[in-house]
């Protein structure tokens, strides 16, 4: 059960490092966005599975979690969280290669992916909030494996829960269709962008 916190705060990392890529890499052709967008999509998901094994140990973490003190909670970085959703969207809108994605497929109209706009507002709006909250997440895994704290338990778990169901679960579709190589164009020349 420690494991899985320790595992889980690993995850945490890896997620804002997947995200960062975007930002410090030149993604040239459809093949490097379809790897990034499968990283994200591969951090993103072991982040809900982390949070769903953390509700199945729920009780014996519980069992061990002590009534000492509060927890200093993280107040989350709006202007951090802001500027990664501006650059991301700028890095989108700007790629050449984004406009070789094709945004149709078969469940577009159940999942209100249609173009390529859809696609963007889906990926700045979670991705960015899930950068965000996994600082918050980290302080709190910390400081209940440090000294057993319950209100870090409570805290963990109320974030894990907020990412999973609210952001993760949300972005998902979007991430694995965009990671999926037969959404993109076979093309010799990159279009100009949007």
């Amino acid at each position: 059960m420690y494991n899985e916190l320790e595992k889980l705060q690993m995850d945490l990392v890896r997620y804002r490092e997947a995200v960062d890529h975007v930002f410090t890499s030149t993604l040239a052709t459809p093949r490097d966005w379809q790897k990034w967008l499968l990283k994200i999509s591969i951090s993103a998901s072991q982040l809900y599975v982390d949070y769903l094994l953390v509700v199945e140990h729920m009780p014996e973490l519980e069992a061990v979690a002590s009534k000492r003190g509060a927890v200093d909670l993280v107040q989350s970085n709006n202007l951090r969280e802001q500027s990664v959703r501006e650059r991301l969207r700028q890095k989108l809108e700007t790629s050449p290669c984004w406009t070789m994605f094709r945004p149709e497929n078969p469940f577009s109209e159940l999942t209100g992916l249609r173009s390529l706009q859809d696609y963007t507002d889906k990926l700045t709006l979670h991705l960015p909030e899930i950068y965000e909250e996994t600082f918050g997440v980290e302080v709190c895994v910390k400081s209940f494996l440090a000294n057993h704290n319950s209100s870090a338990l409570a805290q963990t778990f109320i974030g894990l829960q907020h990412l999973g169901r609210n952001h993760i679960a949300f972005v998902l579709q979007a991430l694995e269709w965009a990671a999926d190589e037969g959404s993109w164009e076979e093309s010799l020349s990159i279009p100009k962008a949007f």
